[in-house]
């Protein structure tokens, strides 16, 4: 039976970005590895400047890789006490996979200064290496590899295209309230949260949401209400409505969606919701009403505008404030969203009018129920007609 070949990414990832994703990719196609472990390194001793706490370095590192096969994070560095040496990882790893093959994922740089590295001799004997390049020379050219391999270190590189990504300059652009293009949406939105690298947390209680978030919804929820609460704050940006108010709402918008249609019917009926026949017998509709409850009850939201833009996120309601508009565009075109015949439009129509947006994202639900006998909701069609008659009215005045 064949050795499993199992990649090893380690850093302080701090924050983890694109070229760490890219780099392991590669790795993980090209060395045919069965998976990649994500190392992010402990607190050191000291703390470094800038360097934020091993446990918010390893959850943005989870939620970066998580979903994507072949990625896991690995808290091997973060249990282990004082100065972590890499020797002392790879043979922590070598006995939790005896049978395995590892593959160290490395830069060229930090390639070529091995030899100063504690007990070379032992990590070369414990680990192949996959080195990316720095630039577009060929490195077999430089003398050193021949050094390399006389130590007796085993590795190869890699074809991945040089990119230069400056942590120190990502970590800069965070501190100024920025959202860097080369790190994930959902990781930008923990940033934002826990108020890591010099930012305000957003909203004050964003670590305390959190928490419950992540233990009341599945992995697959909490990436969805991170990346809606993104998609929702560019929105917010671009139409120039209160990007707090639209970040709380997108964030908390599904925060009923796990439990037990049971328990949602529950708490409807102790708070008095008023709720048509259908919704009522639908976690997917149901969980709109409940949610602005939950949020209200649970998460201390006191906002009614953001209690609004929860309620009625899934079906919509005649006589939508744009901030109720944003939460629901942005549950349907955040970045993680399979790919329907209406997607890109709505996408682009978000940036233009969010009245028009609405209206195409409600006739391609309407047309999609018809076309598979369904029976949409009363209030899908209204909301629909309701839009056709605004836009009727904005023409209107646009042409006096």
């Amino acid at each position: 039976m064949p050795k499993e070949k199992i990649g090893l990414m380690g850093g302080s990832f701090n924050p983890i970005h694109e070229r760490h994703l890219e780099m392991a990719s590669c790795a993980l196609k090209e060395a045919g590895l069965d998976r990649v472990l994500f190392l992010p390194t402990g607190n050191p001793p000291h703390k470094k400047t800038g360097l934020e706490e091993a446990e918010h370095r390893y959850e943005m590192t989870r939620l970066a890789v998580s979903g994507i096969p072949g990625f896991e994070p690995c808290r091997v560095e973060l249990e282990r006490k004082g100065t972590i040496y890499t020797v002392d990882t790879l043979a922590i790893l070598k006995k939790q996979y005896p049978n395995a093959e590892l593959y160290y994922i490395i830069g060229e740089d930090t390639f070529f200064d091995l030899p100063n590295w504690r007990k070379p001799d032992k990590v070369f004997e414990l680990t192949r290496f996959l080195v990316c390049r720095r630039d577009t020379h060929d490195p077999e050219e430089d003398p050193r590899c021949g050094k390399m391999r006389k130590m007796g270190c085993k590795f190869s590189f890699l074809s991945l295209p040089p990119r230069d990504i400056s942590s120190t300059a990502v970590r800069a652009e965070l501190k100024e309230g920025g959202d860097p293009d080369e790190l994930k949406p959902q990781v930008i939105e923990y940033i934002r949260l826990m108020g890591l690298y010099g930012r305000e947390p957003i909203p004050a209680e964003g670590e305390a949401w959190y928490a419950k978030l992540k233990k009341n919804l599945s992995e697959k929820r909490l990436q969805h209400s991170l990346l809606v609460s993104w998609s929702a704050r560019r929105l917010a940006k671009k139409h120039g409505v209160d990007e707090r108010r639209a970040a709380a709402a997108a964030l908390l918008h599904d925060c009923a969606k796990c439990m037990p249609l049971s328990a949602m019917q529950q708490l409807a009926k102790e708070n008095r919701l008023l709720i048509d026949k259908m919704s009522l017998q639908s976690g997917n509709l149901l969980h709109g009403p409940v949610g602005a409850v939950v949020a209200e009850k649970e998460y201390g939201v006191t906002d009614p505008n953001v209690l609004a833009a929860i309620r009625c996120h899934t079906t919509g309601k005649v006589g939508m404030l744009p901030l109720d508009m944003i939460v629901f565009l942005a549950d349907k075109i955040e970045p993680s969203r399979r790919s329907y015949p209406a997607l890109e439009e709505v996408r682009r129509l978000a940036q233009e009018s969010l009245p028009a947006a609405m209206s195409h994202s409600l006739r391609s639900t309407l047309d999609y129920v018809k076309s598979q006998s369904g029976v949409p909701h009363p209030a899908t069609q209204q909301v629909a007609d309701w839009l056709d008659r605004l836009m009727a009215q904005q023409r209107s005045n646009e042409d006096e």
